[in-house]
């Protein structure tokens, strides 16, 4: 072995740190970028060689640029990115309900039931005053104009939800397009022997940002591309750099269907019910209809009792009474003062006798309606349940900030163990990049010896 092996030597060793130190300066530069795994210069030694019947080393080599990952971690953190996305989206959209059914900020639905049984009581006081009876119109209008705010809201919140299908869908095919792409480029890249490791981690942040929308599971080939399939179906969503696509069903405007097209596979209907978008059904089809349920039937209760003791008493001609509310109302969108008696307060059957127009009794039998367990099954008062659909939604609005904030907690642990695991420590980058600092100098300084050695050794022939 000469001193051109030694040269040679310090050449490879000049090569070999300053792609370390590139290999410093790339994860120095990405320290804030999201989704980057900071990587390292793998250094073992070049294959020896013999000289005169003994092994003599040849210098290092780099085997590889590694990147810091883990394949557990990433699957975690998709799970609890799934979950947040779910919880996340429902406890923002029952926040945006809620102050429809507070009842301690404003006087709500509870108190207008309230005011209205009080003007009727009242009424039992002075059956044939104006007065009384003008409250009695006043406090049913406003009664009905507070079922009309709170079911307007929930039914403006449900079509809210279905509209907002659209962007999540196409952002999800956005994102399942880019991931088959970025899989076909670190296959290529891999195949000629390359380095893909930023790729990779686009493509993994991808994969964490699409599970927050879906529920999905991942497979690594050893290709390096990712398989993702979705999680409510098993249907393929990327298979290599094929990507399959989410589609809308219109046929009905207010409820749109969502469709799967799997990479390879056929059209069919499916019903996510994790992620971001499983949350947006689940808001649309069951939590919001279930509120809107409870608010119809107190409101249909309230017309059929209210209406059928009205329609048994006689007003001050003594006429049997007619309807108080619409009858032909089947909702709480629909609940409405008869026009009828809102243009003529004689008309409120107040009294129970044809003869007797000054008389209180039927007036006090609609009275005694507001006590009376009438709503589900005989079990609560008008007032009950209303308090029991606010108390509901309170508590369902409480419940869900609960989850997220946990969820939230959750999810800084996995990215806190996947910073110490996978994140760039500045401290550490700087400590190699001394260290390669100083091997570089180290092999710049052998090639120098070895040249004056050479110079030595030239001077001598002259």
């Amino acid at each position: 072995m000469g001193l051109s092996a030694a040269m040679e030597i310090g050449k490879n060793g000049l090569n070999v740190y300053r792609v370390a130190t590139e290999v410093t300066g790339e994860n120095i530069s990405n320290v804030n970028t999201p989704g980057y795994s900071r990587q390292r210069a793998i250094l073992e030694s070049a294959p020896p060689t013999t000289a005169n019947g003994f092994p003599l080393g040849t210098g290092v080599k780099i085997s590889t640029v590694e990147r810091y990952y883990d394949g557990l971690l990433q699957q975690q953190m998709v799970n609890s990115e799934t979950t947040l996305g779910y919880d996340t989206t429902k406890s923002t959209v029952l926040q945006q309900i809620e102050p429809a059914f507070n009842e301690i900020q404003n006087d709500g639905t509870g108190a207008a039931i309230s005011s209205f049984f009080a003007s009727w009581q009242d009424l039992t006081i002075n059956p044939t005053g104006t007065t009384e009876r003008q409250a009695v119109i006043t406090t049913a209008q406003t009664l009905a104009d507070n079922f009309h705010m709170v079911s307007k809201t929930l039914s403006d919140t449900v079509s809210m939800q279905n509209s907002s299908l659209v962007p999540v869908v196409d952002s999800i095919n956005a994102t399942l397009t880019n991931i088959a792409q970025l899989n076909s480029q670190i296959r290529t890249t891999e195949l000629v022997a390359g380095n893909a490791n930023e790729i990779r981690d686009q493509r993994d942040l991808l994969v964490r940002n699409l599970s927050t929308q879906i529920g999905i599971t991942f497979t690594e080939n050893s290709d390096g591309t990712t398989d993702i399939k979705f999680a409510d179906s098993g249907g393929a969503l990327v298979t290599g750099a094929t990507a399959g696509a989410f589609s809308l069903d219109k046929t009905d405007p207010n409820s749109f269907a969502v469709q799967l097209t799997p990479a390879g596979g056929t059209l069919a209907t499916v019903t996510p019910t994790t992620g971001n978008l499983g949350a947006i059904l689940a808001l649309r089809d069951t939590i919001i209809p279930g509120y809107q349920k409870q608010l119809n039937d107190l409101a249909t209760t309230m017309t059929t009792q209210v209406n059928t003791q009205h329609k048994l008493g006689y007003d001050l001609k003594g006429t049997q009474g007619i309807a108080l509310f619409d009858p032909a109302a089947t909702n709480a969108a629909t609940f409405n003062l008869n026009s009828a008696i809102a243009n003529d307060t004689s008309l409120i059957a107040a009294s129970s006798s044809a003869i007797l127009t000054g008389d209180n009794g039927n007036a006090q039998k609609i009275a005694s309606l507001q006590n009376q367990k009438l709503m589900t099954g005989g079990t609560l008062t008008f007032n009950g349940a209303w308090d029991g659909l606010a108390s509901g939604v309170g508590l369902d609005v409480a419940s869900s900030k609960t989850t997220v904030s946990q969820d939230e907690a959750f999810s800084k642990q996995l990215n806190t163990l996947r910073e110490s695991n996978s994140g760039v420590s500045l401290d550490e980058e700087l400590t190699n990049l001394i260290m390669y600092q100083r091997s570089y100098q180290a092999c710049a300084q052998l090639i120098t010896t070895a040249t004056a050695m050479m110079d030595t050794v030239l001077g001598m022939i002259r």
